[in-house]
């Protein structure tokens, strides 16, 4: 359900570009990864139920095993979340709807009814992309941190400063079509109602808009309950989470996570006011990660319980990085118990505003993490061999360079003018290592 303009033209350079230069392995998965607001944003490929028989076709014929299909809301109904000026997007949304009305594939809520029944017809699995870490930002955001809409140093410090009165409507530098205006484009019925559930900073006095802390059990239920409906109403054959983002980027990593039930199980466990006193950081960036193991075994249950597959997408390492933080990844764990059944590594999303400091990894410069290959063949491999998990190479986020302009560095995920460029040759022999279950891809659908 992306919204930002940039975010809408990264995702079509890198998902609905071709990518079939790959040959296909019929032993192995091979995931479509489609985000659907953004396709409608993109063009007609998939604006009509015939239009998606169509696309659907042509993947598989491409050699696709799985769609995986990212709903229009990330995953709630679409009519629980406040649209702010996502105008163009959310016109494209009901204009599809209407092709499936009066039929039995009306949206109720979701529009996946048509698409799941499509996909099996042709012999396809069908996930549901779900993305948990997107719950929007209120009116008044993009002010408050001054965001800077990825301006060029090329423009002048007075133009700029013309241009940033009270942080107004930025211009459109990618051409993309009017989405964004003076606000982010949409925020959660929930996050809005109960801002409290957000991650907040130590002073308490700043949330990490869009982002909820899983200490509360609350937060939780609330995902679990629109998880159950997806599971009750459509025949998918599985989930597939990431925790990608497309938040605020914070000051530095460990600003936020300093809710109250945070607060009160680190005091209880260690004796510690993290608010008042100076208290281990790593331990308390492990409670967090421990809530966020609750809130996937939560989920697991339920999708286990229906008889179908959890997939998360998620960043390599032990923490979670940017633009979320620092906060634990349990991830031997979630294999070791059979939490999930399929891993993604690279799943990432991109923060707004200016890029912050202070993470412990760092996917776009390798900072704190060993090469993808070295981390496959050494850690996950073997822990998910050993437990029957299956291991996906997500090509979409590692193959293309990661080197990427500083003007772009509040939209396309983390800028690193020294990141690391993709060898000749390195994303075929990646894919091909016998620890990989499968791929996932961007679907270029025409």
């Amino acid at each position: 359900m992306t919204q930002q303009r940039v975010a809408a033209l990264y995702f079509y350079c890198v998902f609905l570009l071709p990518c079939t230069i790959w040959a296909a392995d019929s032993s192995r998965s091979k995931f479509a990864m489609i985000s659907y607001g953004d396709v409608l944003q993109a063009g007609p490929q998939l604006s009509t139920r015939q239009a998606t028989e169509k696309a659907f076709q042509l993947l598989r014929d491409r050699g696709f095993t799985t769609i995986c299909w990212r709903l229009f809301a990330e995953g709630h109904p679409p009519d629980s979340y406040i649209w702010y000026s996502a105008e163009q997007q959310v016109e494209e949304y009901f204009r599809a709807k209407r092709d499936s009305e009066n039929t039995p594939y009306a949206w109720d809520p979701h529009e996946i009814r048509w698409p799941v029944e499509v996909a099996h017809r042709l012999g396809l699995k069908f996930y549901a992309w779900v993305v948990p870490y997107n719950e929007g930002a209120p009116p008044g955001s993009w002010a408050e941190h001054c965001y800077d809409y990825g301006l060029p140093n090329s423009v002048s410090d007075k133009t700029r400063s013309a241009m940033m009165l009270g942080c107004p409507s930025m211009p459109n530098i990618f051409t993309w079509g009017t989405i964004q205006r003076t606000e982010f484009g949409y925020q959660s019925k929930f996050v809005h109602d109960h801002p409290e559930y957000q991650l907040v900073d130590r002073e308490g006095k700043h949330y990490h808009y869009g982002n909820l802390e899983w200490a509360y059990p609350e937060a939780r239920e609330y995902w679990l309950n629109d998880v159950k409906l997806i599971l009750d109403k459509y025949d998918v054959d599985g989930i597939y989470m990431d925790t990608r983002t497309e938040c605020m980027s914070p000051e530095h990593a460990d600003k936020y996570g300093f809710n109250e039930p945070i607060v009160k199980e680190f005091q209880k466990r260690y004796g510690v006011n993290i608010l008042e006193e100076d208290f281990d950081v790593e331990k308390w960036r492990a409670l967090r990660g421990e809530y966020f193991t609750v809130f996937l075994t939560e989920v697991s249950k339920a999708i286990h319980a229906k008889g179908k597959t959890f997939c998360l997408g998620t960043s390599r390492g032990n923490y979670i990085g940017f633009p979320l933080g620092n906060m634990k990844l349990e991830w031997r764990t979630w294999i070791s118990e059979k939490i999930i059944d399929g891993l993604e590594l690279e799943a990432h999303g991109w923060g707004w505003g200016k890029q912050g400091y202070g993470y412990l990894t760092d996917f776009a410069t390798g900072r704190g993490l060993k090469p993808l290959e070295v981390s496959v063949r050494e850690d996950y491999g073997p822990l998910c061999e050993k437990y029957g998990v299956k291991l996906y190479f997500a090509k979409g986020q590692n193959c293309f360079n990661r080197r990427r302009p500083l003007y772009m560095e509040s939209a396309i995920g983390r800028a690193a003018p020294d990141g690391m460029v993709i060898a000749p040759g390195w994303c075929e022999k990646t894919a091909a290592m016998p620890e990989f279950s499968g791929t996932t891809e961007g679907a270029h659908l025409q």
